[in-house]
Order: C-alpha cells, then structure tokens, then sequence
C-alpha cells in the first residue's frame, strides 16, 4: 500500500511539473509593451518570435509576457524592458511561474538585454 501511495504522489507531482512547462527565446526583439491604469501593476510585453514551448495557461494570441510593474524587482525589470525597446536590443526572455498574474499570459521570469 505504500508503495501505491509513494507512486501516486510521484506521478501527480511529475504532473504538475509538466503542465507548468515555461517558455524561452534566445535573441528576439521587443515589440510592444503595454501598461495603463486599466491593466492595474501588470506591463504586458509582444515578442517578435512566438516560443514555441508553452505553458498550458498561455492562451492568449496577442500577448507573449506579464509582469508586475510596481515591485522592486518589477521596477528594475521595466526599465530593463523600456531601454532594449527604445534601443531596439535583441533579449533572451523567459517564462515561469504559470499565468498567475493575468489569466491566459505567462508570467515572465527573466529578460536578459544583449
């Protein structure tokens, strides 16, 4: 029986390591960012190159990344986003976390600025 149970909670956690799968893109561009007082914290980003990995959430055919704009960390991450698409750098960007902020977009992770 316990065996049962230990294989049990093996393949519900290997479940839900799986359906929370996030995405990643090596040297893409910015295109749009999109922020306002009716998205509340959230700054929504449109990638130029659609991952091709996505998690289960991730519904939504407009918008690629979500992030909260008021922590700190959220703060640092904007202005890393404004500067590569002012500048029109190339990122490496990625996902994680699930769709936590905003229902049907990924929640982002990282932004590397090349």
């Amino acid at each position: 029986m316990k065996t049962l149970i230990s294989r049990c909670c093996t393949s519900i956690a290997m479940l839900i390591c799986f359906s929370t799968a996030a995405s990643s893109i090596n040297n893409t561009k910015i295109s749009k960012v999109l922020l306002g007082p009716q998205f509340g914290n959230n700054v929504f980003l449109v990638i130029e190159t659609k991952a091709t990995s996505l998690p289960s959430c991730q519904t939504n055919g407009v918008y690629s990344y979500v992030f909260d704009g008021t922590t700190a960390v959220g703060k640092m991450t904007l202005s890393a986003v404004l500067s590569a698409y002012a500048a029109q750098r190339t990122v490496t960007i990625g996902g994680g976390h699930g769709c936590t902020l905003y229902g049907n977009v990924e929640n982002l992770n990282y932004i590397l600025v090349h």
